[in-house]
């Protein structure tokens, strides 16, 4: 009886460790160190092999890249994303290219909090554009017929669909109000303002 609920304790314990931000601790890195990301030949999808050859992970990712801080990048049809050891999302597939993802993963693993940094990405069911947590989920929902990425300053150059451009904070709320012909003007008015 009480090895089952020992059991049943390591297991909730687990499931809780993962399914928080990344897992990080000495154990994890371990458990990770022995997960190498391997092709399938047959079907050329990427999955991760165990230290005795078996599939940890079973192939099913375009491209797969090793753990590091209790993460793995890995890409899907859809975009990159991030998976714990148990390939389970951290970072929801959505990024296009491995560079911003890597960036999320960066921040996650800084402990920086989401709406902090933000990547600006295209919905591929409306083509509008919108920004990105690190967690790939949506900080501020697709609106835009184009944007710029965010400055170091929490601002972005936008442009509302049918309108002109202009710029708004991390909180999508308008410092600049749409009405310059280019995005080369409102940026332009946005350094004059914050220099």
């Amino acid at each position: 009886m009480l090895l089952l609920l020992a059991a049943g304790l390591s297991t909730a314990c687990t499931q809780l460790l993962y399914t928080s931000y990344a897992p990080m601790g000495e154990q994890v890195e371990r458990i990770t160190r022995g997960l190498t990301p391997t092709e399938d030949r047959a079907t050329g999808l990427y999955g991760y092999l165990n230290d005795i050859g078996l599939w940890a992970l079973a192939p099913q990712y375009r491209s797969a890249q090793n753990f590091r801080n209790g993460m793995a990048r890995v890409e899907v049809l859809s975009g990159y994303g991030a998976i714990n050891p148990l390939g389970q999302w951290v970072i929801q597939p959505v990024f296009q290219s491995s560079s911003a993802c890597d960036n999320a993963m960066t921040s996650i693993t800084k402990g920086r909090l989401p709406g902090i940094e933000l990547w600006e990405a295209r919905d591929p069911q409306t083509e509008l554009y919108g920004f990105l947590n690190h967690f790939g989920a949506w900080h501020i929902e697709p609106q835009y017929d184009n944007v710029m990425s965010f400055d170091s300053d929490g601002f972005a150059v936008v442009k509302p669909v049918g309108g002109r451009w202009g710029v708004i904070n991390r909180q999508n709320q308008w410092v600049i109000q749409p009405n310059f012909e280019s995005r080369y003007d409102a940026a332009e008015a946005l350094r004059r303002l914050t220099r």
